[in-house]
C-alpha cells in the first residue's frame, strides 16, 4: 500500500500524538526539565562511580586539567566541579581500578605544578569537624604541643597524632584542608602567646593550607618548615608583607635549596626571602645580614600614641617600613627612589605660606626678608588657591619617572630626624580599597641642608632683572627648617613590590609638634572618681603625677586584671570619656588598644555629651 496520497498527514494520528505527549510529560526527559536530568546524572554518578579530589590543578582551567588526565593517565573523570570554599577540583571515575590508577599518578606535572589525587571515602567523611567534640580534640592537641616557657608551638607531623586521625581530620583532601584553619582559630580563641612555630614533616608543598598562620601569629619570630616539599620560591609570596617580624627561617630538607648547586641561584633565593620577610636574619643557621643595623633601619620608634593611627597591624608594618626607608633615600639619594614610581605615577608640591597656626606678627611669612623663604618651591607650587590657570595646574603635575626625578632635583637637599627624634612626626595610615592599596599621610619637619641640584628658577632668571654687569640678578633662597605634610597612595606591584601611584607634598613654615603631642594631663584624683577632666595648667617646672591603675576605684579593679586596668587608665586619659563609657569602649573592643582607638575615632562624633567627663 502506497503512502503517497497521505502527504503530511500520513503519520498524523491525534491519539498517537497525545499518547506520545503524555509519555513525554510523565518521563519529564532531558528537554522537559534539564535540572532534573542533571540531578539524575549526578545521583547515578554518585551511586555507580568513585568520588575523587584533585589539588594542584590551578595552573590552568578545570577542563584543561581533566583533558590532561584523560590523555596522560588514561582515566576519564566525569561530573567534575570546583569546590568554591576550598578550591579543590572534585569529580568521579568509573570504578576502584581507575581510582587506584590515579593514585599511582600522584605528583605528575601539570601546568608547572604537581597534581595530587585523593579518593574520597564517603562512609568515613567525619561530619563532626565543626562540633564541640572536634573543638575539644583540637584544644587538647594544642595544649599537648604548646610550650609556654619558650612560646613554641610544635606542629611537627600533625598527621601522626592518633587522636586527630581518629577524629577523621585527614580522611580526605577536603577535610585536611579545613583542619589547619580550624587549628588556628582555636589557637586564636585560646590567646596562645606564640613566637616560634615548628611545621616540620607535614608534606607541605605550598602555603595554601597554612596561610592563616600569618593572621593568627603576626608577631612570629621563628619558623621551621624543615623536611617538607617546597620546591618553588614563589609559594612564599602568600606571606609577603605579613610575617614582618620573622627573624629565623629553617628550610632544610626541602627541594628548594637541597637541589640547588649553583651559588648564584642560592643567593637569589636568599635575596628573595629577605624581600618577603624584611626582618629575616637567619636562614638554616646562616646569618644573612647585620641584625643591629637592620633593626635601626626598619624600626620606627614612635612612642606617642596620640600621634599615630594605623588601621590594623598589617598596615602598621607595611607603612612604617615604607616610610623609614623612603625618607632615608629621600635624604641620601633620590635617584634610588625611582624604582617606586612607574609611568603613570604622579607627584606634585604646593606651598602653604599662610598656615593658620602661624598667622601672627612675629611669624608672618614672606618671600624676602623677615619670614620663611619658599623661593625653591614657588615655581613648581600647585597651590590651587593661588594657581588658577588650567594650563599651569596641568603643567605642575609631574607624571612618570623622568618628570618626577626632574622635580625631585629641583627641591633642596634635606634631613629628616625620623630615627633620632620620632616625636617630631605624626602618621595616619589606612587601606585604599579603590586601588587595593594603602594611603600614608605623614606630618613633620625637616631641615634644608643644601641647594637643589637643578635651579628651579633658572628659566625665570633668564628673563628677570639684570645686575650691574648685565648678569641675571638671582639670589639663592635661604635654607631653613620647614614643616611638611606628605600623602602617598601606595599600591601593590609585580612580585610583591610596592608602587607609589600618587605623591602629594605640602610645604609650610616650621610649626613644631604641638598639634599632635600636646596631651592634657589628668589628675589621679579624677581617675579615682571616674570624672577624668583636664587638670589646670601647672606652673612651669612643676611636673604633674601621671595616673596609674592604683588610682582606680577598688570595685572596678576587683573585676579587671592588671593589663585591663592599665588599658582603662590609658583610655580615660586619652579619650576624656567617663568611667562608664571607657569601660564600655574597652569591653566592646575586646580590651585591645588598637581596636579601642579605631572604635573611638569612628563613634566620637555620635557620642552624647554625658559620655565625656565633666
Amino acid at each position: 500500500m502506497s503512502y503517497r496520497g497521505r502527504g503530511r498527514g500520513g503519520f498524523h494520528n491525534q491519539n498517537n500524538f497525545n499518547n506520545r505527549n503524555n509519555n513525554n510529560n510523565q518521563n519529564n526527559g532531558a528537554f522537559g526539565n534539564p535540572q532534573n536530568h542533571q540531578n539524575q546524572a549526578e545521583q547515578f554518578a554518585a551511586q555507580n562511580s568513585v568520588p575523587i579530589e584533585i589539588v594542584g590543578w590551578n595552573g590552568a582551567s578545570p577542563a584543561e586539567c581533566i583533558s590532561f588526565i584523560s590523555r596522560k593517565c588514561r582515566v576519564a573523570v566525569s561530573n567534575y566541579n570546583v569546590d568554591p570554599g576550598s578550591g579543590i577540583l572534585k569529580g568521579y571515575v568509573k570504578n576502584q581500578n581507575d581510582a587506584a590508577t590515579l593514585m599511582n599518578w600522584n605528583g605528575v606535572k601539570f601546568a608547572g605544578q604537581s597534581l595530587k589525587f585523593s579518593k574520597v571515602n564517603v562512609g568515613s567523611q567525619v561530619q563532626s569537624a565543626t562540633t564541640s567534640n572536634a573543638i575539644e580534640v583540637i584544644t587538647n592537641f594544642l595544649k599537648s604541643r604548646y610550650q609556654p616557657d619558650i612560646k613554641l608551638l610544635n606542629l611537627t607531623n600533625v598527621k601522626s597524632d592518633p587522636n586527630l586521625s581518629a577524629q577523621g581530620f585527614f580522611g580526605s583532601i577536603s577535610t585536611s584542608s579545613k583542619f589547619f584553619p580550624a587549628l588556628m582559630k582555636v589557637a586564636e580563641d585560646n590567646k596562645l602567646d606564640v613566637l616560634s612555630v615548628d611545621l616540620s614533616a607535614n608534606e607541605l608543598s605550598d602555603l595554601s593550607s597554612i596561610s592563616t598562620l600569618a593572621h593568627t601569629f603576626p608577631q612570629l619570630q621563628n619558623l621551621s618548615l624543615m623536611n617538607n616539599n617546597f620546591n618553588k620560591l614563589k609559594v612564599f609570596e602568600t606571606w609577603r608583607h605579613k610575617l614582618n617580624f620573622l627573624r629565623e627561617l629553617i628550610l632544610g630538607g626541602n627541594p628548594l635549596l637541597a637541589n640547588q648547586t649553583n651559588p648564584a641561584e642560592i643567593n637569589k633565593i636568599k635575596l628573595e626571602l629577605m624581600k618577603s620577610f624584611p626582618r629575616l636574619v637567619v636562614l638554616d643557621g646562616e646569618i644573612l645580614r647585620n641584625e643591629q643595623l637592620l633593626s635601626t633601619t626598619l624600626s620606627l620608634p614612635f612612642t606617642g600614641s596620640t600621634s599615630m593611627f594605623f588601621q590594623d597591624e598589617e598596615i602598621r608594618n607595611m607603612s612604617t617600613n615604607f616610610i623609614s626607608n623612603y625618607l632615608k633615600l629621600w635624604d641620601g639619594n633620590r635617584g634610588d627612589l625611582m624604582i617606586l614610581y612607574q609611568s603613570e605615577s604622579q607627584f606634585s608640591i604646593q606651598v602653604d605660606s599662610s598656615h593658620p597656626y602661624l598667622l601672627d606678627t612675629t611669624t608672618t611669612t614672606s618671600y624676602s626678608n623677615g619670614g620663611t623663604d619658599f623661593g625653591n618651591y614657588l615655581s613648581n607650587s600647585r597651590n590651587l588657591t593661588r594657581v588658577s590657570s588650567i594650563k599651569s595646574r596641568i603643567s605642575r603635575v609631574a607624571i612618570g619617572q623622568e618628570q618626577i626625578f626632574k622635580a625631585f632635583n629641583q627641591l633642596p637637599k634635606t634631613r629628616h630626624d625620623l630615627m633620632t627624634n620620632p616625636d617630631l612626626f605624626s602618621m595616619e595610615c589606612f587601606r585604599f580599597p579603590l586601588l587595593n592599596g594603602i594611603m600614608i599621610v605623614i606630618h613633620g619637619s625637616f631641615e634644608e641642608t643644601a641647594q637643589p641640584e637643578t635651579d628651579p628658577n633658572a628659566n625665570n632668571a633668564q628673563n628677570g632683572p639684570r645686575g650691574r654687569f648685565n648678569h641675571p640678578k638671582h639670589k639663592k633662597p635661604a635654607l631653613s627648617k620647614k614643616s611638611f605634610d606628605r600623602t602617598f597612595v601606595v599600591i601593590p606591584g609585580p612580585n610583591g613590590s610596592m608602587i607609589v601611584a600618587s605623591d602629594l607634598l605640602s610645604i609650610r613654615p616650621h610649626a613644631g609638634k604641638d598639634a599632635w603631642n600636646t596631651v592634657a594631663k589628668v589628675p589621679a584624683a579624677a581617675i579615682a572618681s571616674g570624672t577624668a577632666s583636664p587638670a589646670p595648667v601647672a606652673p612651669v617646672g612643676v611636673p604633674q603625677r601621671v595616673p596609674t591603675p592604683a588610682d582606680l576605684p577598688q570595685d572596678i579593679k576587683a573585676n579587671l586584671n592588671p593589663l585591663q586596668q592599665e588599658l582603662l587608665v590609658k583610655i580615660l586619659v586619652e579619650t576624656k570619656l567617663n568611667m562608664q563609657y571607657s569601660i564600655m569602649l574597652c569591653e566592646q573592643s575586646n580590651w585591645d588598644y588598637q581596636q579601642c582607638t579605631i572604635n573611638f575615632k569612628n563613634s566620637a562624633a555620635t557620642l552624647p555629651r554625658e559620655a565625656f567627663a565633666a
